[in-house]
């Protein structure tokens, strides 16, 4: 051997322990430029070396550089080689986290026609299942990876119970479905506070006001100053207190049952966890937005007093937002109807034009929760009104169903404009009412 040829043992040693840094450096700070200086010298001198291709990817993808993950898992998954598996549930990680739901389900699918002994991998392919809008076939499927897990990893079990609660939540699960999968998590130990705490507002959706005050009471104990504990109790407090006195006010359960702001909360707050509530939906919408959609819209109002904002069921977040729409903007949005976001001082001055004479407005009933937010200019308005639904109100005509929320409104021109959708897919016909 002459001084100028290299030793493959030697570079043997170099790879492996660059590669074996780098590892180390990712499980300890994922982001660590050194990474791909570390994992790109094993690559220089073995290029086919898949797992370090697979690690240059998690690291470009924790680094927010999902483009260039893709291309590094795709690479590896074209080789069919030792990796192809892990490279298959990298893209189904990369594409949840992108709320892909189609993509993710294809490469949920793709990863068990590899292996199919992985209680993890089935579990996957349920919350895509479920995400894509097979509601009820995924939420068996998380079910039974969860019985798969207990026959073959019972030391896991925690942790499959766990991911089912969280799944159920994410896929916008009814409250009878999540409360079985919540309080199992909570036996097992393994609960996150915002698991028990949606397990509190689904009692609270069950009116067991017991229940979620004596839950809500548990985990003031863990934490005594979270402000979403306390509201939990005091909630249930009030609920049950009024509906003690109920003879008293003339207030019965069914009509808290009827105004749906138990149902109502519940969803916001579960939206609020999980990044889908109206909030984010317009944060969302500030990156996407048109420049000649907001060009229409004036900026966000401010209030010194409560008495100033226009109202709690969606009015508030929306003027904050932009206070309102030029008149006669509608068309903006690019939608078959042109409604327009109303203004604070609208909203305020419709509200109170049929509060001083409510029987000249019979489609809006007293004792109903109505909230008008848009207009046509012509008439007609949507209206947020019981469980948080927004319809279309007309002289003359039955509401119309508009979206399920004010959230979910903003949501679609979200997606209308190309922005990421993060909610799951609407559920399926086929599927049972839940």
């Amino acid at each position: 051997m002459t001084g100028f040829e290299r030793d493959p043992a030697a570079d043997t040693d170099a790879v492996e322990r660059n590669l074996d840094l780098a590892w180390e450096l990712f499980e300890a700070q994922p982001t660590h430029p050194k990474i791909a200086e570390l994992v790109l010298q094993v690559l220089a001198v073995r290029p086919e070396r898949s797992s370090a291709s697979l690690l240059l990817g998690n690291h470009r993808e924790v680094c927010g550089e999902a483009d260039e993950a893709r291309r590094l898992y795709l690479q590896v998954a074209g080789r069919r080689d030792g990796q192809f598996i892990n490279a298959a549930r990298a893209l189904r990680h990369l594409a949840a986290a992108q709320h892909d739901h189609p993509e993710t389900l294809r490469w949920a699918r793709t990863v068990l026609g590899e292996s199919q002994e992985d209680w993890g991998d089935w579990m996957e392919l349920g919350s895509a299942l479920a995400f894509s809008g097979e509601h009820e076939e995924g939420w068996s499927q998380l079910d039974e990876a969860v019985a798969m897990c207990s026959r073959t990893a019972p030391d896991e079990l925690p942790t499959a119970i766990a991911q089912r609660a969280g799944y159920l939540l994410g896929s916008y699960a009814p409250p009878d479905r999540i409360i079985p999968a919540a309080e199992e998590a909570i036996r097992a130990d393994a609960a996150s506070s915002w698991i028990a705490l949606m397990l509190g507002w689904a009692y609270l959706v069950q009116y067991r006001f017991v229940d979620a005050e004596e839950l809500g009471l548990r985990l003031l104990r863990e934490n005594p100053t979270e402000g979403l504990f306390q509201g939990l109790v005091e909630t249930a407090r009030r609920m049950r207190q009024a509906l003690e006195n109920a003879d008293a006010h003339d207030f019965t359960l069914e009509d808290l049952r009827r105004s749906g702001v138990i149902e109502l909360a519940w969803q916001q707050l579960r939206d609020q966890v999980l990044g889908t509530d109206l909030a984010s939906a317009l944060a969302a919408l500030d990156g996407v937005l048109p420049a000649d959609v907001g060009a229409t819209l004036r900026p966000g109002a401010t209030f010194s007093d409560e008495a100033d904002m226009p109202g709690a069921l969606a009015a508030d977040d929306l003027v904050a937002w932009k206070d309102g729409q030029q008149p006669g903007s509608g068309a903006a949005w690019g939608l078959p109807e042109s409604f327009r976001l109303m203004s604070a001082a609208e909203i305020r001055a419709v509200t109170a034009e049929i509060e001083a004479d409510p029987a000249a407005y019979p489609a809006w009933p007293e004792n109903d929760a109505w909230e008008p937010v848009m207009t046509d200019d012509a008439g007609a308005y949507l209206v947020v009104v019981a469980f948080g639904r927004l319809v279309k109100r007309r002289p003359g005509h039955p509401d119309e169903a508009v979206a399920a929320s004010m959230a979910d409104w903003i949501w679609d021109r979200v997606a209308d404009f190309g922005g990421q959708d993060p909610r799951p897919a609407p559920r399926k016909a086929t599927d049972p009412p839940s």
